[in-house]
């Protein structure tokens, strides 16, 4: 579970070193392909120009979060994934066949829901290397 942002929030574009360091740690095109095609961003839109969001505290006592929300990693299951498991697989192995599937990763559906606006990419990034 991630912290939700609360209105009202501050809009800000990712730099080219964000991008970079934040491709370390998650396929960033995936995660663009699932934004166009769930028509959260128009088609050709780069990582340069989607909008990310920040809290902005209205007083001291508010930090910009109300509530939380859920970031998923569903696998479905398969005959390769269940082949893969019977053999005694490893879990890149399993991923990277769910990948090939349509699973999205818990960061990669943070970083979806970040672009959204529903949460920052600190807080996905936080939540996930706990």
């Amino acid at each position: 579970m991630v912290r939700s942002l609360s209105e009202p929030k501050e809009k800000y574009f990712l730099t080219a070193a964000e991008i970079k360091t934040l491709k370390e740690s998650v396929d960033l095109d995936r995660v663009l392909h699932f934004l166009q095609e769930e028509r959260v961003i128009k088609p050709g839109t780069t990582w340069e120009s989607v909008p990310f969001y920040r809290p902005k505290p209205i007083d001291s006592k508010e930090d910009g979060f109300k509530g939380r929300i859920g970031i998923y990693e569903v696998l479905k299951m398969s005959a390769a994934i269940k082949e893969i498991i019977m053999r005694s697989g490893t879990a890149e192995e399993i991923e990277e066949q769910g990948k090939k599937e349509g699973m999205t990763t818990m960061i990669e559906d943070g970083i979806f829901k970040a672009a959204q606006g529903l949460t920052t990419i600190e807080e996905v990034l936080r939540v996930i290397t706990e």
